[in-house]
């Protein structure tokens, strides 16, 4: 009886162990986590930066925040709003938001991302 209960006591102790692992694995590439903002939106032949932007009386082209927790707030051209994102084990970001709205890209080696919306507009974010 008491070898079952040591048994029983070690195969806790190694699953709570491997649980934590998992936990800790899962999270700890949070390089997209953080508060991004828009350096340059280019949709087609258009192009709008940061003094765009200040000439049409917007503080920034836009932000976007990646919350560990999954969650995101996205500010847009003055338009906010909130969303759910998630990273790929490729690498590659998925941002939904608002109205069925997407935005798909990735982070360089530079910290730089990259995201696109299905009309093809690309943003380019900084830290």
């Amino acid at each position: 009886m008491k070898a079952i209960k040591i048994i029983t006591a070690i195969a806790l102790i190694i699953m709570t162990a491997a649980a934590t692992m998992v936990v800790f694995t899962a999270c700890s590439d949070d390089s997209a986590v953080g508060f991004w903002i828009v350096q340059k939106v280019t949709a087609g032949e258009v192009v709008m930066n940061e003094q765009d932007a200040e000439s049409i009386g917007l503080n920034a082209v836009g932000t976007i925040k990646l919350q560990k927790s999954g969650k995101c707030e996205l500010n847009l051209l003055g338009e906010e709003t909130k969303g759910k994102w998630e990273k790929a084990k490729d690498g590659t970001i998925t941002i939904n938001y608002g109205n069925k709205q997407s935005l798909t890209g990735s982070i360089n080696d530079k910290g730089i991302m990259t995201l696109t919306d299905p009309q093809g507009a690309e943003y380019i974010l900084a830290k």
